[in-house]
């Protein structure tokens, strides 16, 4: 059977080169095919990151990783959905979300509103505003949609974006000034000749009262185009140049434009840059070639006065046709001042995405490439951070394999004490690193101890480290392999949500300026109550659990063979009173295929056992090797908070809760019970929407029925990987025989999203073997 590579912060593999790095906390929202796509932090700390779900969500964390609040916007209209583009945190600290409503089809994104939303600190909706429009332009087969953001010192937000805004008579590059209480102050629109009339805004950038555009205005013959007006919406002059699309552009202090693009002599390419004075007049125009096919990406004004550049080419014909991250640094003459290229894969592309500078000219770098992390696919690659000192020197990088090919380093936000979070693009996985440049040392704490334990919390202790700043904590059930970490200031922490009569291990480092010191001796405390049976398999190297998928929890169990019980309490999803789920499991033999009868319990009213009635949720025999799917109901009496299921796969009979076996495997996992009430407001949770899907058969070689319960006229579906991409998108209707084509797709698994004329959204997994 062909494992899959999943993302779960249990199995995330972190390796740093060169010194002056480490991790504080990484954290992952979500488990189920969501998309990060923007990150923001306040004057607190308090870091701010966007999902694409379908709809906007929005996360708040303190600086530690803690979750402050999670809010969601969402459009009632059929067969439209909502895209977070850029948040911004306004002078009262209330965080602005920018993004855009669009429908879907395999063309991409047709955008039909610009969304403005203001949130306060405590994650309180102050507004919701939609700029009704069209900001898509449709051109070789696709959708161009782009949408970009800037905020002044007062609050004032503008957006650029390409395409006309209802009550406004014109088309083209538009700039639109919203005010802090979210009404539109003034619409400028510039309409560029050409014979497509098309129009597309890359990026937008604001600098005092300077506001400039960069894209393209001519999909035919390929140009770059630049626009710059000011706060006021005056228009102050524009420019069309050679150049494969404006990509990005910067300001200076006098008002000077740098605008980057690209240009393709002789069929391959090189970086280019223009300067424009305040008029608008071209300065000058610089290449340049770094011996392959270049494409630049975007640009940094630096504090020092000069220009940090992001780009990726290749070295064909004298190398390799897959790209490399390239970071060059050039002054405001255009001058070369050093240029670095990322190049640790030999079997993929190796891409940036996101650049900042901090304020000692530091220069940081993230996307994705190699080294390549080790497994069956040689092309895998890993998130991947960089950092460059103003002279160009590598300072470190790290890279994250997260276990998921696709995950990328997509934004940004550098902390007021110069540490660094990043958001990557699968599933919104956060990662705050802090930069080691000072020479305190410390050591590690000592005199660790525990107090006011109770059957689900206990507060930890240690004594104060000389020129620490931050502690790191570690703690498992000793029954685990696993550590979870937490972060704090404080010399104390209490652990909640803990299980009733069981063994946990803790340890404690001190973070300094100059490394963390490494961790303490392991001590241990115990829970009051009567903790959960142990349970197990003697022999679990002729069959084990390979998977377990419930709802956003989703664990591949690579290299578990062997090991007879293994605690997975660390991760968790949550259930509702009343709702109905399903949950995946699949077993992987050695040497044949083995009968196994499996079982599934929920301790739903929390005593520490599954005994109860009720709470034995799924039983089945199966001599599978794959995926097999099996619906249960919460019950409406479940005890809200935190509990634990138990997944447990025997060889040949049936195992009971507490049962020590021969042959085969049994793992513990963390259910979060959330009220009934929640179902009116989880959009995310199939069971309680109106409409379900049933595909069959599931698992599926080339092709599936699907049925659709309670469907209306018009369907919309869209076929995603676990990444959040949009493989397929398709309308149906109630009179077609809906067959799903699996054929051109490989092996695993996959989330088909169906929604209806009333905005009800079911989604159920498709597994491709």
């Amino acid at each position: 059977m062909k494992q899959i590579t999943l993302l779960f912060a249990s199995l995330l593999i972190a390796a740093c080169t060169f010194a002056g790095v480490s991790i504080d906390w990484m954290r992952m929202p979500d488990l189920a095919a969501n998309k990060g796509t923007a990150i923001a932090r306040d004057a607190s700390d308090n870091v701010y990151t966007t999902t694409s779900t379908g709809s906007i969500i929005l996360e708040k964390r303190n600086r530690f990783g803690d979750l402050q609040w999670q809010v969601t916007s969402s459009t009632s209209l059929p067969f439209n959905y909502e895209f977070p583009v850029s948040i911004h945190i306004d002078p009262q600290g209330n965080a602005v979300v920018v993004g855009y409503r669009h429908t879907v089809s395999s063309e991409g994104h047709f955008a039909n509103a610009l969304i403005v939303l203001q949130y306060n600190t405590d994650g309180g909706l102050i507004y919701k505003k939609n700029f009704e429009g069209t900001y898509s332009y449709f051109n070789n087969s696709q959708y161009w949609t782009k949408v970009s953001s800037q905020m002044d010192a007062g609050g004032n937000l503008y957006i650029g974006t390409a395409g006309s805004v209802t009550g406004y008579p014109s088309a083209g590059f538009n700039a639109i000034k919203v005010s802090p209480s979210g009404n539109i102050v003034w619409v400028s629109t510039k309409q560029f000749s050409s014979p497509t009339l098309f129009h597309f805004v890359t990026s937008m950038r604001l600098k005092g009262s300077s506001l400039g555009l960069t894209g393209v205005t001519s999909y035919s013959s390929a140009n770059a185009t630049t626009w710059v007006l000011d706060t006021t919406g005056t228009d102050h002059w524009n420019a069309i140049t050679d150049g494969i699309q404006g990509k990005d552009l910067a300001f200076d202090v006098v008002g000077n434009t740098y605008m980057l693009t690209w240009i393709s002599p002789n069929f391959s390419g090189d970086i280019a840059l223009y300067k424009f004075d305040a008029n608008g007049i071209q300065m000058w125009f610089k290449t340049y070639d770094f011996g392959g096919s270049d494409l630049a990406s975007k640009i940094e004004a630096t504090p020092d006065g000069n220009f940090a550049i992001m780009a990726y080419g290749n070295k064909y014909p004298n190398g390799s046709l897959y790209v490399d991250w390239l970071t060059l640094k050039v002054n405001k003459n255009g001058t070369l001042l050093w240029s670095k290229r990322y190049d640790t894969h030999t079997g993929n592309d190796e891409i940036p995405y996101a650049i900042s500078v901090d304020a000692s000219n530091n220069v940081y770098v993230t996307g994705i490439g190699g080294p390549y992390p080790g497994g069956p696919i040689l092309s895998a690659r890993q998130m991947v951070t960089v950092k460059y000192a103003k002279n160009g020197v590598p300072q470190w990088s790290t890279t994250l394999d997260t276990l998921s090919e696709y995950n990328a380093g997509v934004g940004i936000a550098i902390a007021t004490d110069g540490s660094l979070f990043v958001v990557g693009s699968v599933n919104t996985f956060i990662v705050h690193y802090l930069n080691h440049s000072g020479t305190d040392v410390c050591t590690a704490p000592t005199d660790l101890s525990t107090t006011a334990i109770t059957e689900n919390s206990a507060t930890l202790h240690w004594s104060a480290v000389g020129n620490a700043y931050l502690y790191h904590i570690q703690f498992k059930p000793s029954t685990s392999t696993i550590w979870q970490q937490l972060s704090t200031d404080a010399t104390s922490y209490t652990l909640s949500s803990l299980f009733l009569g069981t063994s946990y291990d803790f340890r404690i480092e001190a973070v300094c300026t100059s490394s963390p010191t490494g961790y303490s001796a392991i001590q241990q405390f115990t829970t009051l109550g009567t903790g959960y049976c142990e349970t197990g398999g003697l022999d679990a190297s002729l069959e084990w659990i390979d998977l377990v998928y419930i709802n956003t929890l989703l664990n591949s169990t690579i290299g578990s063979e062997g090991v007879g019980y293994v605690d997975y309490t660390n991760l968790s999803t949550d259930l509702i009173q009343g709702g109905t789920f399903d949950i995946t499991l699949s077993a992987e033999m050695s040497g044949g295929n083995y009968y196994e009868v499996w079982r599934v319990w929920i301790d739903y009213n929390q005593d520490g056992d599954f005994e109860d009635s009720g709470e034995k949720e799924v039983g089945y025999k199966s001599n599978q090797i794959g995926w097999e799917t099996h619906t249960f109901s919460v019950p409406l009496t479940a005890t809200v908070g935190q509990t634990r299921m138990r997944v447990s796969m025997k060889n040949s009979t049936a195992p009971t809760p507490c049962e020590t076996f021969a042959r085969g495997q049994v793992e513990d996992y963390s259910i979060n019970i959330l009220p009934a009430k929640s179902l009116e407001n989880n959009s995310i949770i199939p069971a309680s929407s109106a409409i379900r899907v049933l595909v069959f058969p599931n698992p599926v070689t080339e092709t599936a029925s699907v049925a659709i319960v309670g469907q209306t006229e018009k369907l919309s579906v869209q076929l995603l990987d676990l990444t959040g991409r949009v493989l397929l998108a398709q309308e149906w209707t109630s009179i077609e025989n809906h067959i799903l084509s699996m054929n051109s797709y490989d092996a695993g698994i996959y989330l088909l999203r169906v929604t209806d004329e009333l905005g009800n959204v079911a989604t159920t997994r498709v597994v491709k073997q």
